[in-house]
């Protein structure tokens, strides 16, 4: 797996700090599955990504698959706030309309305060 990160919980917060690269869908979605594992073991709901040292070559289609990937196997009682840097080549807008249509409590966000605000915003 390309992407490397670290967690800790903090008042009932899985904070995730990642960075490497996003190869393929099956990079991401792998990566998903184990911090979604982290949240049902420990009771988390709320997950704070900060994804802004991730680099990717995603193309479209890739962003469509996992997009489809994330809205089947994330409950979508877990509420997830994720950070990219705005010239990220992933289309993180489009990442975020295929979950959201389909009922998930997933955003996007360019910056951590905002992320951590829409996060706590209960």
């Amino acid at each position: 797996m390309a992407i490397h990160y670290t967690t800790k919980i903090e008042e009932d917060v899985l904070h995730v700090l990642a960075s490497g690269f996003d190869l393929s869908p099956s990079d991401v979605e792998e990566y998903a599955s184990r911090l979604l594992k982290i949240c049902l073991d420990n009771g988390i709901q709320r997950v704070l990504c900060d994804e802004s040292a991730v680099t990717t070559e995603l193309s479209a289609l890739d962003t469509y698959e996992i997009g489809l990937f994330i809205s089947k196997f994330v409950p979508t009682s877990l509420r997830i706030a994720i950070v990219f840097r705005p010239e990220t080549s992933f289309d993180v807008r489009f990442f975020e309309s295929i979950v959201v249509n389909r009922g998930q409590q997933i955003r996007v966000f360019t910056d951590a305060f905002s992320a951590r605000t829409w996060l706590d915003g209960l």
